[in-house]
C-alpha cells in the first residue's frame, strides 16, 4: 500500500520551517531521519551537477515530510549568502539560482513550478531538458507537469499562510 494522497489541507498543518542552519529543529524522529536522507540526496545531486557550493542547510528551510523539502545552498564565493535553492522529496531533485525575487518559501515553490511547467512543455515536444533520460522525455512530461501544477497550487497556499504570520 502506497503513501496517502497529498492533501493541501493537511499540508499546511504538517509543514516545518527552519530559519537557521545552526541547530536541528525537527523533533519528530521519522521526520528528522527523512530530512537527513533528503539532505544526502541533495548533496549527491549537486555534486553530480558540478555545482560548487559551500554547503547545504542542516535541515530543510521548509518541508512537508515525507513529501517535499526546500533547501538553502550556500554560495562558495559568498559563504554567508544563499547561492541556490534546492528541492527534493517525492519530486525530481533540482536546484536553481537564489535571486532577490525569491524572498519566501512561496516564491521558491512557485519558481520551481514555473520552471518545471516550461520543461514539461518542451519535453512534450520531444525536447530533452535535463530531466530524466533523453529517451523518456515524452513519458516524463505529464508527470513533471503534474508536479509543476502541485507546486504552483502549494505556493499559493503557503503564500496565504505566510501573509497571516
Amino acid at each position: 500500500m502506497g503513501r496517502p494522497q497529498l492533501s493541501f489541507v493537511v499540508v499546511l498543518t504538517r509543514s516545518h520551517m527552519a530559519n537557521s542552519d545552526e541547530s536541528r529543529t525537527i523533533s519528530d524522529q521519522e521526520d528528522a531521519a527523512w530530512a537527513a536522507d533528503q539532505r544526502t540526496l541533495v548533496e549527491s545531486y549537486l555534486h553530480d551537477q558540478d555545482c560548487e557550493h559551500a554547503g547545504v542547510s542542516l535541515e530543510p528551510r521548509w518541508c512537508l515530510s515525507p513529501y517535499l523539502a526546500i533547501w538553502a545552498v550556500r554560495s562558495k564565493s559568498n559563504p554567508g549568502a544563499i547561492g541556490w535553492w534546492a528541492i527534493s522529496g517525492d519530486v525530481p531533485t533540482d536546484y536553481m539560482t537564489a535571486t532577490r525575487e525569491l524572498r519566501s518559501t512561496a516564491d521558491v515553490l512557485a519558481a520551481f513550478g514555473k520552471s518545471w511547467q516550461q520543461s514539461a512543455e518542451a519535453m512534450s515536444r520531444g525536447e530533452y531538458t535535463g530531466v530524466g533520460r533523453p529517451e523518456n522525455v515524452t513519458e516524463l512530461a505529464p508527470l513533471l507537469r503534474t508536479r509543476a501544477s502541485m507546486l504552483e497550487k502549494l505556493s499559493e497556499q503557503v503564500r496565504a499562510e505566510e501573509s497571516e504570520e
